[in-house]
């Protein structure tokens, strides 16, 4: 693939890339904007992926985050976890952010150096193949939305 939905495609390789994940790959880039999705292929048939300008709102002080994660060669039997967002997550009430959320040192062939980010450590509850890569990634953020 070198052209169509996809705009990294002219300058990313994809090939090795599972049909399974360009197909989720495909829906996530259709939910969110393909100038928001960034895509790094893993090497191993999934793709890295990148979700900038992620709407958050209350209860937290900051209006934007990022969100990256694994879609893993073994879609749809796999589930999308853990999904990362910005380190400097906080509340407007000023509490902890609790269970769930831990800042750690994220290295991924997205960036050459490691990244500070909090990790958000939620499963996919329910049949993994009844749920797409979107609406995986979705209910993470829904979860993330409602703390």
């Amino acid at each position: 693939m070198s052209s169509g939905l996809f705009q990294e495609m002219t300058t990313r390789d994809l090939t090795g890339v599972k049909d399974s994940v360009l197909a989720g790959l495909e829906e996530v880039v259709h939910g969110f904007g393909i100038n928001r999705v960034r895509i790094v292929p893993d090497a191993q048939g999934g793709v890295w992926i990148e979700i900038s300008d992620v709407e958050l709102g209350p209860p937290y002080a900051q209006d934007l985050t990022f969100a990256i994660c694994l879609l893993p060669f073994n879609l749809p039997a796999a589930d999308i976890y853990p999904l990362f967002v910005r380190h400097d997550l906080s509340r407007l009430d000023g509490r902890e952010l609790g269970q769930g959320f831990q800042v750690i040192t994220l290295q991924w062939p997205g960036d050459s150096v490691p990244r500070t980010v909090a990790q958000v450590s939620r499963r996919t509850r329910g049949a993994l193949t009844l749920q797409t890569p979107r609406q995986k990634i979705d209910k993470v953020l829904d979860w993330v939305r409602s703390q």
